[in-house]
């Protein structure tokens, strides 16, 4: 008997040893996982937190015995209404015997911010009585917070190529157009639908199609920068010539990840070289020169590399009635290269600007949130900072931007058209003076 006693002593102590290494082992668990781990008894007191919850809620296990623990962590809305117990699904999983998996919610620290998190609740019975509730919950506050920063990046990237005054578009590693800003569909008259892919071509005209094709073909084979003119039938049927640059986006690996480009209306600069050869060969000859070096700067600034500080136009973000300056562009930043703009008024930018009714545009635009467009507008700058007034012009676009609905700033989007005004100026000038 003794021995018999001997043996089942042993034995208890095995299981005892055994128990208490589950133990070790399942504290080590819980204690070390990243998920907030809680567990309700079937009144919905809290009976053991981990410590990811109670890092996560501010609260220790001793602060949250006296009450359900509904009434510490998810007793309003955000919105500030009443969160009744009997509406919660994660109580509500052990009377209805419930399993409850990825319920997205709400739950409220100590300190009574509001966090975002994702729950799981497992009911337990035990001889078919429900006893308890184990819950799993995840905090998703910088898994929304990316997803919020995503959203704006796309909706700030759709707001800037739509404000563009090209037409802008982007495509897939193998050239298929995926993306073209509404411009496209204006100019063109086609819809989205039928752009999408290789839609463009479509509208080239039939002499110019070959020479586009195979100009971008072999950018995407050789993934080199596109660069080609060609005519693109207007909505009206007629054709204009116009310029397009594209260039190819590359991962660590030197892999194509995607193209972006634009497609800009050239067609006066290109008529009115055209015509200066008819009226002054020389003249023709020159300002051929200077259209195709303004061309060659302007296609370098036309791509949206990193959208706005690589894009081709003078691009400026203002904010606030005052138009403080956000950003500038380095293209922008070449109107007046010693001049500082970031954090200044635009008054205090551009003194001389004051009297030539350029702030009472960008107030109205502030104000009413109607786009300004000026053509070949006269702006008297002095751009080397040494008191000389120099004339020059623009081509450009304000556009206000809102945020949470309420307008907040103004980008500006602008081309300097100082040579093509002046040549304009100039052929007049043959033309007069061939008149008499």
């Amino acid at each position: 008997m003794d021995q018999a006693f001997a043996q089942e002593n042993t034995n208890l102590k095995e299981v005892e040893k055994a128990l208490e290494n589950q133990l070790k082992i399942t504290n080590t668990i819980t204690d070390n996982a990243t998920v907030a781990l809680f567990m309700m008894n079937d009144k919905g007191f809290c009976t053991f937190m981990n410590p990811a919850a109670e890092k996560m809620t501010g609260f220790s296990l001793a602060e949250v015995q006296d009450k359900p623990l509904h009434y510490f962590i998810h007793h309003h809305h955000p919105d500030g209404s009443p969160y009744p117990m009997e509406d919660c699904p994660i109580d509500r999983a052990l009377p209805t015997n419930n399993n409850v998996r990825a319920h997205k919610d709400m739950f409220i620290r100590k300190d009574g911010t509001f966090f975002p998190v994702s729950c799981a609740a497992s009911p337990i019975f035990e001889n078919g009585v429900p006893v308890s509730t184990v819950i799993e919950v995840k905090d998703l506050t910088e898994e929304v917070a990316s997803e919020k920063a995503l959203r704006e990046s796309e909706e700030k990237f759709r707001f800037m190529a739509e404000s563009l005054p090209q037409m802008f578009w982007t495509t897939r590693p193998d050239g298929y157009c995926d993306y073209y800003n509404q411009k496209w569909v204006e100019y063109s008259g086609l819809s989205m639908e039928e752009l999408y892919g290789y839609g463009w071509i479509e509208i080239v005209h039939p002499d110019d199609r070959e020479k586009a094709s195979a100009a971008w073909r072999k950018a995407v084979e050789s993934k080199t920068d596109y660069q080609v003119e060609y005519r693109v039938r207007r909505a009206d049927g007629k054709y204009r010539w116009h310029l397009t640059k594209g260039l190819p986006r590359l991962n660590e690996k030197g892999e194509v990840i995607m193209w972006v480009g634009s497609t800009t209306d050239y067609h006066e600069q290109k008529s009115l070289v055209e015509e200066l050869v008819s009226t002054n060969e020389e003249l023709a000859a020159s300002f051929d020169r200077e259209v195709a070096a303004s061309l060659q700067v302007e296609t370098q600034r036309q791509m949206l590399h990193d959208l706005f500080m690589e894009a081709p136009a003078l691009i400026a973000i203002q904010r606030g009635p005052e138009h403080v300056y956000e950003l500038v562009n380095p293209n922008y930043q070449k109107l007046a290269p010693g001049r500082e703009f970031l954090g200044k008024t635009v008054e205090e930018a551009w003194p001389e600007l004051k009297a030539q009714g350029f702030f009472d545009l960008l107030d109205n635009v502030y104000k009413t949130g109607e786009p300004f467009i000026g053509k070949e507008l006269l702006a008297k700058i002095d751009r080397h900072g040494t008191g000389e007034m120099i004339d020059t012009y623009y081509n450009f676009v304000y556009q206000a931007f809102k945020e949470d609905g309420k307008i907040v700033g103004i980008v500006t989007f602008a081309f300097e058209v100082t040579d093509l005004v002046e040549a304009k100026q100039k052929l007049q000038e043959n033309k007069e003076n061939s008149s008499k």
